[in-house]
């Protein structure tokens, strides 16, 4: 009952949102002539950027909620079925991009497609770009993170175990219990580790975490995420020029009204499509973080990966300041523990990490973990 009082509630204000936009566009059209162009521009942009994500909401809402409910109890149980997991879920995300792309070509054309893909391709590839080549130079400023001799020793002694070049060890002055790994082309490859994960682990479990954040380093996740989290911005971003184009049509003709209802339509339909991709890509980084959990439980054990994960979990659980820290955070995915209290039932769909309970489930059931 709960549910759908908060799910009404959302859904009348996106309702009533989308009526507050039509009539300010319909405003705009009567108001601002042709000459006022570069006004009627950046009106029409930012007007798309609110409906954008008025419909990312709305997505949200409804297809979240049946995600969740889908994905409650599933935990991948073997190694091999975490693998086909991963496999289905990354050719899922890049077949609807395909799909989606081959769509917009057949109805509107190649030579519109060039033109809004080239645009949509240049918003998402840039800011994505940046980001991971100087990653590690942001995250180090924003943590103050400062090398260390004693745990460049544990990383070596673990990196050689996993049977890869050990990474830069680096120490974050916080006093909650984290672990996190990024790297780029330019500044090389970093695990960091916080204050208070070094004073609540034992030295077997630090290695295990450890051994997680290897685990990303020796499986490429963050090119793999990089790569995969840009087809889905690539997909809203047609999507937004889409409606932009069809919000800015002119003219009185039939034909002409008739094409920009059909770009709003295709637009609208691309936006919903690319936010279901990003659901896609997310649990594609929770499939890689029960990954990684096999590494640490390889190059340690896996009682030893599960004492640490427990140690994290009692400490987020009864700990204010930990759960403010996350909340807080910029970056959350560098963070090693996943909040599951209900947003609408939405906060393990929304994860980039899985709950620690289906985290130690999946590591008490694996066997074998040498194919990792």
């Amino acid at each position: 009952m709960r549910y759908r009082k908060t799910l009404i509630v959302v859904l009348a204000l996106v309702s009533f949102s989308l009526l507050i936009l039509s009539l300010i566009w319909l405003a705009s059209l009567a108001l601002l002539p042709i000459p006022l162009f570069p006004v009627r521009f950046f009106w029409l942009w930012w007007l798309v950027d609110i409906l954008g994500y008025v419909i990312a909401i709305a997505t949200l809402v409804l297809a979240g909620g049946f995600m969740s409910k889908l994905i409650k109890t599933r935990v991948p149980l073997t190694l091999h079925a975490l693998k086909s997991s991963m496999l289905t879920t990354a050719t899922a995300v890049i077949a609807s991009a395909l799909l989606i792309v081959m769509l917009i070509a057949e109805v509107l054309g190649y030579t519109t497609l060039s033109f809004i893909a080239l645009f949509a391709l240049i918003f998402a590839i840039i800011p994505a770009l940046i980001s991971w080549l100087f990653a590690p130079a942001i995250i180090n400023a924003v943590y103050s993170a400062r090398s260390d001799e004693r745990l460049q020793e544990i990383v070596n002694e673990v990196s050689k175990r996993a049977g890869i070049k050990p990474p830069k060890a680096v120490v974050v002055p916080e006093p909650y219990p984290n672990a996190f790994a990024y790297s780029s082309p330019i500044y090389g490859r970093y695990v960091a580790v916080t204050e208070g994960l070094l004073r609540r682990m034992t030295r077997s479990e630090l290695e295990a975490v450890i051994g997680h954040e290897l685990g990303h380093h020796k499986h490429r996740d963050m090119t793999l995420m990089l790569l995969l989290g840009i087809v889905p911005t690539f997909i809203y971003y047609l999507g937004r020029f889409l409606l932009f184009t069809g919000l800015g049509g002119y003219g009185g003709r039939r034909e002409e009204r008739g094409g920009s209802a059909l770009m709003l339509a295709l637009g609208i339909g691309v936006i919903v499509a690319s936010i279901l991709m990003e659901l896609g890509v997310l649990a594609f980084s929770r499939l890689r973080e029960f990954f990684a959990d096999a590494h640490g439980a390889k190059v340690t054990s896996p009682w030893t990966m599960i004492s640490a994960l427990k140690k994290i979990h009692e400490y987020y659980r009864y700990s204010r300041v930990g759960r403010e820290a996350i909340e807080h955070s910029k970056i959350k995915t560098l963070f090693i523990y996943a909040f599951t209290e209900p947003f609408i039932d939405l906060s393990e769909v929304l994860a980039t990490h899985p709950p620690i309970d289906k985290r130690i489930k999946f590591l008490q059931f694996v066997r074998d973990f040498s194919s990792v």
